[in-house]
């Protein structure tokens, strides 16, 4: 049997009813069950309760009338939206219209035949959630004034191992930092007498060595083989030379000595 226009509209008509009111639920009322149906949808943003104030969530209500030729003639049909939030402006009001209208004349140029309301409905619901973030943040700003007399101290940070101070662990690390601070300076300081005593290696000692490929151990035996400048460093620098390595040692150890 070959179905008239008008009932390929209802047939249309109604499938898109019942998807709406299993999509919509509660948020869904059919206001005319013959045809052509009339219903309406509570279009509110899906905002988290806890991150919202409730004054700053903008929703509305939007009644819709299907004509008869909807959707294969036309995809267009009367709305009308209804505040229901008290910050539902007149200014809110004629921005949601035009963002539906919006909706409905870009399917009618495509004129693909299909059902529109769904597209309608989410675009409403995406204008309702902007302005509901924007009196958000609104109220944040004006919510968030810090004080003059405020102070603020940043958090401690968190390490993996965090160990308490406690004069017993101090005197453990402070020992074991005197103990490098001392091995430090005696590498350093024996580095210098090392530079001293190349400086006094003869032309001679010098090239042979670079003949020979001598290593440093082969060249602190040259340097030892004369005996004028060991006697010397040990008669004039012997008796300084231990004044300061006590006074670099940490203090527990130079406490021990004396």
């Amino acid at each position: 049997m070959i179905q008239t226009h008008n009932e390929q509209c209802d047939h249309f008509q109604k499938d898109e009813l019942n998807a709406l009111s299993a999509i919509y639920l509660s948020d869904y009322e059919q206001l005319k069950d013959v045809h052509p149906y009339s219903f309406q949808i509570i279009v509110a943003p899906f905002v988290p309760a806890d991150q919202f104030y409730h004054d700053n969530v903008v929703y509305c209500k939007i009644f819709i009338a299907f004509p008869d030729d909807y959707p294969l003639k036309s995809q267009r049909f009367h709305f009308e939206i209804q505040g229901l939030s008290r910050n539902f402006t007149q200014d809110y009001l004629i921005r949601a219209r035009k963002v539906c209208e919006q909706v409905i004349e870009q399917h009618e140029k495509e004129a693909d035949c299909q059902p529109i309301v769904f597209a309608v409905v989410e675009s409403l619901r995406d204008y309702v959630y902007d302005q509901s973030m924007y009196l958000q943040e609104l109220y944040d700003q004006q919510n968030s004034k810090t004080d003059d007399n405020y102070i603020y101290i940043p958090p401690m940070p968190k390490f993996a191992t965090n160990t308490p101070v406690t004069l017993e662990s101090f005197t453990i690390w402070k020992k074991k930092f005197d103990q490098e601070i001392y091995e430090i300076k005696k590498r350093e300081k024996n580095f210098t007498q090392l530079e001293e005593m190349m400086k006094k290696i003869s032309g001679k000692q010098y090239f042979d060595r670079k003949q020979n490929k001598e290593d440093d151990n082969e060249v602190l035996e040259i340097i030892n083989e004369d005996d004028d400048i060991v006697e010397l460093e040990d008669e004039d620098y012997q008796g300084e030379e231990d004044d300061e390595e006590d006074q670099d040692r940490p203090l527990y150890e130079r406490e021990q000595l004396e």
